[in-house]
């Protein structure tokens, strides 16, 4: 009786383990210091380069939130796109957003905005101008009926939830307009050809469609590919943008190991 008793408690032990040791590479891990360089690239033509940061961790409204940093830069040599924008968007752990600054340069002219998500009192605060004109401002209060993902969340709440098996709708702002994103998370392993390996490498794969615009003209039909170990991080991704589609790469990383 004893034996068998003792040979249940070790059962149990171990299947725990197991159980627990798959909770935690499911779960999704912040890593503060991680800096993501990515080539982007129109057919053979290097169009530019993307910044992806979460630069630190801070309180807002006694929220804890991951201070994330998305960053756009054109490629000088093109005179025909003359882009270089700073997206700030502090995160809650669950990646909703709870304040977004923008700051974009296109085309020699600037904007400035700032959005801050009030989940007690259900809207969006919205503060906007040029920066080259004061008097062009905009403040105004939204109703946000559910909760929303921002334009550069939705990066961390596919990071977060790449590994499942399910389709998702997504409901997503972006300066001040609404919008739909149908995204399949296939739950699959697939492999993608990466700039800093010869060979391809295994990822988790999700593609999904956009119905409305944001950052650099997203929109339309995209696919990424995204490590399979617990920080999955975006590895390749292919979209369509204001200039047609175009495809990401990582060819740059701070605190990661492949």
């Amino acid at each position: 009786m004893k034996n068998i008793i003792q040979k249940s408690i070790i059962l149990i032990i171990m299947t725990s383990s197991i159980l627990l040791g798959q909770g935690n590479q499911e779960r999704f891990k912040w890593q503060t210091g991680e800096e993501l360089t990515y080539k982007v690239s129109w057919g053979f033509i290097r169009l530019g380069t993307l910044h992806l940061s979460i630069i630190d961790t801070t309180n807002i409204d006694g929220v804890k939130t991951y201070h994330t940093q998305f960053k756009i830069d054109s490629n000088p040599w093109l005179f025909f796109i003359n882009m270089h924008s700073v997206f700030d968007s502090y995160l809650m752990g669950d990646t909703f957003p709870l304040l977004s600054i923008c700051k974009e340069e296109i085309d020699g002219e600037e904007y400035n905005s700032e959005y801050r998500f009030d989940y007690n009192n259900k809207e969006i605060v919205v503060h906007y101008e040029g920066a080259e004109n004061p008097d062009q401002k905009i403040d105004k209060r939204l109703p946000m009926k559910k909760h929303l993902q921002d334009g550069m969340s939705i990066i961390f709440y596919a990071r977060a939830n790449c590994y499942k098996n399910k389709k998702e709708q997504l409901h997503v702002t972006y300066e001040a307009q609404e919008g739909i994103l149908n995204i399949n998370f296939t739950g699959s392993k697939d492999s993608v050809s990466v700039l800093f390996s010869d060979d391809k490498i295994p990822a988790y794969y999700l593609k999904g469609e956009a119905h409305f615009k944001a950052i650099a003209g997203f929109s339309g039909e995209f696919e990424g590919w995204f490590s399979i170990d617990n920080r999955r991080v975006p590895l390749a991704a292919r979209m369509k943008v204001f200039v047609g589609s175009v495809y990401l790469e990582l060819e740059k990383w701070v605190k990661w190991t492949p």
